[in-house]
């Protein structure tokens, strides 16, 4: 076949040639004019041929969608435009109408300039002469792509919702689903679903090809979906719901869609020219995503086959969910099943151990009817199995029997658990008392159902708290009797102590002229010795009120109360002591917290050293505690000695060095712990001490 000379098929001379020429020729232009103007003037594709078939005139049409000019039009050349598996079929027909004369029709898809393939309806009526025979053949092309995918769409779905619903297996819904769509959509599909623990999991494949089926399973295991990732793929359709479309994967973005060689290689071996993936979406849930895939180098995706894809995974996911529902209720049943089983057990075992248990049980309806009474309230009651007061409404008669019922009343009617205790003297005159717990049943949806009563024996447990009551105050008259031996021993110690220290200094101011300095330094050291002996008097004295004498709480500034311990503890002018900003205002007992900071300031000021030393006071808030440190700059303390400085007695340095009872630790821990809080100590030789504790951040008045 083969077309005319002129290089514009659509000029006049091309219409000259299909007109012919000789008489009449004023005519034939006009009508030639009005047949181009007419083809022109057409959306279609308008073409004519000779009566041997080869085409002789294409319209402007032609051009514009094919892109091709009219030198790439001649010949064969035309059919370059048309999908090669439609021209066989396209050809058969056409030679039938030649040989035949009848009207011609094929459907054929036609790559319009962009590249994508569009169907068409191409159709052509032959031209007699008055003797019957076929002189031309006129022919359109008109584009019924839309018509067609309609079509196709409708069939292609008809039949997946009726293969959908073949089945209520989820595993073979999905097989169904993947083989409906290849080779139909697709030459390889995937489905790849949101695990219980939000994971994604590939559930189905179908390969055009089944021996690279294993491929994509492969390709699942090495790579799979990530529902964080923002890069094209199944982990990003499904976190954002929205499909994605990739009309042609060159080489390049195939690599940038792949992490590794082994990744690139799997991608190849299955085909990779143009996907769609779409999200699985139903009642607002996304289930998954599905992945259609073409491998060959003449099929790909466009714009037009998203809304396909898209209801073809609506309905999926729709038969898959149904599938899933279906699943879950026959689950559902086993697990019902199961459960009465287990509650059956469940019974017979509470019964036992309502039986076994210590105290009295009875469970009662909303009549005050009895539900339920164990064998321990059937004894403490002096009732037999088959007496009818635990088979009908409980009696209102009895000793007691009206607290009982005023106290299941009043729970049922509240809702709160009634504690109630009495005492009861058995026949043989012994008198017995009891604590009974009357709490309200409820259902699952809140409504009150009955009460259950517990009963126990507490006889024992008042004798041992009324023992103890008694101990308590036996210990209370002894304490206070240490008290006062306590004040009294330390009076009479220290009115010695004072004597023999004032009788020292008479002794050296009498005999000035006469004692020599080694006799005054003796004098010097008595006196010492005299003034530690009452501190350490003091330190016993306070050591044993630490943690035992509890003080009213008040509202302390806990800043200026360590100004004031500075003030009372006078340091050298050389000392720089820092108080950290921040300091809290609570309410504590302001004597015993005092009693811990000069404790504290004062050892720091023993070991502080160097030309410059310095404290610092620091603080933090601690979970309903602050947090105090006191850092000195001393010589610091070895690990080894971080617990045992805190005992009674405890001193680092000997007491003619540094003047220390080794009491005032002691007392800090004592006085700590007594109120919840701790006390510890961090230090490195050479670097300092830093001394921490806790204390409540805030303490009631009740107890005190």
């Amino acid at each position: 076949m083969s077309l005319p000379s002129d290089n514009d098929l659509s000029s006049p001379g091309a219409l000259h040639a299909l007109f012919g020429g000789g008489g009449q020729e004023q005519r034939l232009d006009t009508e030639r004019e009005q047949f181009r103007l007419l083809a022109e003037a057409l959306p279609q594709i308008v073409w004519t041929a000779r009566a041997d078939g080869v085409q002789d005139y294409l319209n402007r049409r032609w051009f514009q969608y094919t892109g091709m000019s009219a030198e790439e039009s001649r010949g064969d050349a035309w059919m370059r435009a048309f999908h090669p598996d439609d021209l066989l079929e396209y050809e058969q027909r056409w030679r039938h109408s030649l040989t035949t004369g009848e009207p011609f029709e094929a459907e054929s898809r036609c790559r319009r300039l962009d590249g994508v393939w569009r169907w068409f309806l191409a159709r052509a009526i032959p031209v007699q002469d008055p003797q019957g025979r076929v002189i031309r053949w006129f022919g359109t092309c008109t584009d019924i792509d839309d018509q067609k995918r309609t079509s196709d769409v409708h069939s292609f779905l008809a039949e997946a919702s009726s293969l959908l619903a073949v089945t209520l297996d989820p595993e073979e819904t999905l097989r169904n689903f993947t083989r409906l769509a290849v080779p139909r959509l697709a030459d390889w599909c995937t489905v790849d679903l949101v695990g219980a623990d939000e994971g994604v999991e590939r559930a189905a494949v179908t390969h055009i090809d089944p021996a690279k089926e294993t491929l994509a399973w492969e390709l699942a295991r090495k790579a799979p979906a990530d529902l964080q990732s923002t890069s094209p793929g199944v982990g990003q359709v499904i976190r954002t719901g929205e499909s994605e479309l990739l009309e042609l994967v060159s080489d390049e973005l195939l690599a940038s869609l792949v992490r590794t060689p082994d990744e690139l290689r799997l991608l190849s071996e299955l085909g990779l020219r143009s996907s769609i993936i779409v999200p699985l979406v139903v009642h607002g849930r996304t289930l998954g995503a599905i992945t259609l895939v073409q491998a060959s180098g003449t099929r790909s995706f466009s714009a037009a086959d998203l809304p396909l894809a898209e209801e073809f995974a609506r309905r999926a996911a729709l038969a898959l969910d149904n599938a899933r529902l279906y699943r879950e209720s026959q689950e559902a049943v086993s697990r019902a099943q199961h459960e009465r089983y287990l509650a059956e057990q469940a019974r017979a075992m509470l019964d036992t151990l309502l039986d076994a248990a210590p105290a009295g049980i009875a469970l009662f309806d909303r009549m005050l009817c009895f539900v339920r009474v164990n064998r321990t309230l059937r004894d403490i009651n002096r009732l037999s199995t088959d007496d009818p007061a635990f088979s009908e409404a409980i009696s209102t008669q009895g000793p007691g029997a009206t607290l009982v019922v005023k106290s299941l009343v009043k729970a049922l009617e509240t809702g709160e658990t009634q504690t109630v205790e009495s005492t009861t003297r058995l026949p043989n005159g012994e008198e017995r008392a009891w604590l009974a717990r009357y709490a309200p049943v409820r259902s699952a949806e809140g409504s009150t159902l009955g009460v259950a009563t517990v009963v126990l024996d507490i006889t024992e447990r008042k004798r041992a708290e009324a023992e103890r009551e008694r101990l308590i105050a036996a210990l209370e008259r002894s304490n206070q009797d240490l008290d006062q031996f306590a004040y009294v021993a330390s009076h009479d110690l220290k009115a010695p102590l004072r004597g023999i220290a004032n009788l020292s200094q008479w002794i050296e101011d009498d005999l000035q002229e006469v004692m020599t300095a080694e006799t005054r330094e003796q004098m010097r050291l008595l006196r010492g010795r005299v003034q530690r002996m009452e501190a350490l008097i003091n330190g016993i004295l306070d050591y044993s009120r630490a943690g035992r004498m509890r003080g009213r709480p008040e509202r302390v500034d806990v800043g200026r109360l360590i100004m004031e311990c500075v003030e009372l503890l006078a340091p050298p002018e050389s000392t720089q002591i820092e108080v950290a900003p921040g300091m809290p205002t609570m309410r504590t007992e302001r004597v015993p917290l005092q009693q811990v900071f000069l404790n504290l300031l004062s050892n720091a000021l023993k070991h502080a050293q160097g030309a410059e030393p310095r404290i610092r006071v620091g603080v933090r808030p601690a979970e309903g505690f602050w947090e105090f440190s006191v850092e000195d700059n001393g010589p610091g303390i070895a690990p080894e000695y971080h617990e045992r400085i805190w005992g009674l007695f405890q001193t680092l340095r000997a007491r003619d060095e540094v003047e220390n009872t080794g009491i005032g630790l002691s007392v800090v821990k004592k006085s700590v712990e007594a109120r919840g809080g701790r006390a510890w100590l961090r230090s490195t030789p050479g670097q300092g001490a830093t001394f921490l504790f806790t204390w409540p951040g805030h303490m009631p008045d009740e107890g005190r």
